[in-house]
C-alpha cells in the first residue's frame, strides 16, 4: 500500500531522514519506534507532504506522491494525526467532525453547522464520536476538552474523512493507562474494517501489542524491522536506544 524508498532529508548538516525505506502492507498495523530525535516525526511529515524529501520516492497504491501537497495526499486517502492535537478550538466537537466530512455542502456557507449538512453525515459523525467516547461532548467547544479527549477527537476527526491509510503520531501519549487497551482494540477494529495504519509511539508495550510489524529508527536510519518480538530482541535496538531492560519491561 505504501512504499517509501531511499528517502533522505537533511536540515543543514543533520541527516534527519537518512536513506529510509519501509513498506506498509494493506490491512496491516505497522509501527515506527525510536528515541526522541530518531527521525520518526520527520519521516511522517515527509510521507504526508508537510516536508519535501531531498531524495528518494514515496508511492501510495502505485501512485507517486513524493512531491504532492498535503491536501492532495489526504484526498488520496492518507490521513494523519499530530503529536499535539490540532483543530478548531472555537468550534464544537461536532463542528470539528463536520469540517472533515466529505459531504457536498455549500462551500459558500462557511459555518460547519449541523443544520447545514445531510442527516446521514450527522449520523456518521455521531457514530464515530460514540465509538471514541465523545458523543456526550458533541456540543462542547474543543478548547474546553481535556488533553486525552482532544487526542481522541483528533483520531475521530481523521476517521470522518474516510482514510485508507491512517498515520497516528503518538496516539497513546497522554491517554490514561487504563484506556490503552481500549485504544488498541479500537485500532484493531478499524483495521478489520479496512483501514491500514502506520503509527509512532513511545509506549513500547502498546506498540508491540497492537502492531503486526515494526520498524526501528535511530539517527535518521532504519536499524531493524520485523515482528514486534524480532525487533525488541534485536541487539542494535537494545543497545542503541531502547535500553537493555526493554525486553524485561515488555513482559
Amino acid at each position: 500500500m505504501l512504499d517509501v524508498s531511499s528517502c533522505k532529508l537533511s536540515f543543514g548538516g543533520v541527516k534527519a531522514v537518512d536513506d529510509v525505506s519501509l513498506r506498509v502492507e494493506p490491512g496491516s498495523i505497522t509501527g515506527l519506534i525510536g528515541t526522541n530525535g530518531a527521525g520518526k516525526t520527520t519521516l511522517f511529515n515527509v510521507i504526508s507532504g508537510f516536508l519535501k524529501a531531498d531524495a528518494g520516492s514515496i508511492r501510495f497504491m502505485d501512485r507517486d506522491i513524493t512531491a504532492r501537497d498535503p491536501s492532495e495526499i489526504a484526498k488520496l486517502g492518507i490521513l494523519r494525526t499530530f503529536q499535539t492535537p490540532v483543530g478548531f478550538p472555537r468550534m464544537t466537537v461536532m463542528e470539528n467532525m463536520l469540517v472533515f466530512s466529505r459531504h457536498d455542502r455549500d462551500r459558500r456557507s462557511s459555518p460547519f453547522s449541523p443544520a447545514r449538512v445531510p442527516a446521514e453525515t450527522l449520523e456518521a459523525a455521531s457514530a464515530i464520536l460514540a465509538d471514541f467516547g465523545l458523543y456526550q461532548k458533541r456540543d462542547v467547544w474543543a478548547e474546553d476538552l481535556s488533553a486525552p479527549d482532544l487526542k481522541m477527537l483528533e483520531f475521530a476527526r481523521a476517521m470522518m474523512a474516510g482514510p485508507v491509510l491512517l498515520m497516528l503520531d503518538e496516539p497513546a501519549a497522554g491517554v490514561n493507562p487504563a484506556l490503552i487497551e481500549s485504544l488498541a482494540s479500537r485500532i484493531r477494529a478499524l483495521r478489520d474494517q479496512g483501514v491500514s495504519f502506520l503509527l509512532v509511539d513511545h509506549n513500547l508495550k502498546f506498540v508491540c501489542n497492537v502492531c503486526d510489524r515494526i520498524f526501528a529508527m535511530a539517527d535518521g536510519r532504519i536499524i531493524a524491522e520485523g515482528t514486534p518480538d524480532e525487533v525488541i530482541a534485536d541487539q542494535k535496538v537494545l543497545e542503541l536506544y531502547i535500553g537493555k531492560s526493554a525486553k524485561t519491561d515488555l513482559q
